[in-house]
């Protein structure tokens, strides 16, 4: 007979009886909600979170590629408010796009997941999530609209003659 059998230790005891440190799994948490729904959310944070800065940056730095392209544009007459709105004309399919793609590659999980747990098609879920999307569209319109403007102070003729 092991030490273990002999004497249980304080966590086999909590693992026997459904307790951590003598709160139960269903209402330790935040306002009754059960401490795994708080790690999945922050795990969902993080994944959501850690690429985000990544992806901005790529758009920003796309953006900022195409200065000559805007300054040419510039030179034959187009006003810096029509460039802004073609910018945007040519990110919000884009941005429709990838929030799509999103929702149908997370979908079919989260379908056949509510089905076997919940059965139902209709997973459970926080409705921040919708805000959130919003959120990213957001961040995606400002990495290519902020750097747009950047290039559109300098005049053009300025502009080019400096990049030679």
């Amino acid at each position: 007979m092991g030490l273990t059998a002999a004497a249980p230790s304080t966590l086999d005891r909590w693992v026997r009886s459904g307790t951590l440190g003598g709160l139960t799994g269903d209402t330790a948490g935040l306002g009754g909600t059960p401490p795994q729904v708080w790690v999945n959310l922050a795990l969902v944070g993080v994944l959501i979170g850690y690429p985000l800065p990544g992806i901005a940056n790529k758009l920003i730095a796309a953006t900022a590629a195409r200065r000559t392209e805007l300054d040419a544009l510039r030179l034959i007459g187009t006003a810096p408010r029509q460039i802004r709105a073609m910018l945007r004309r040519e990110a919000a399919p884009v941005n429709a796009y990838a929030l799509g793609a999103a929702t149908a590659l997370s979908a079919t999980p989260l379908v056949l997941l509510g089905v076997a747990f919940l059965g139902r098609l209709w997973a459970a879920g926080p409705a921040w999530l919708l805000p959130a999307a919003a959120t990213v569209a957001a961040i995606a319109f400002l990495a290519t609209e902020i750097p747009a403007r950047h290039a559109l102070r300098t005049p053009p003729a300025q502009a080019l003659a400096l990049r030679g």
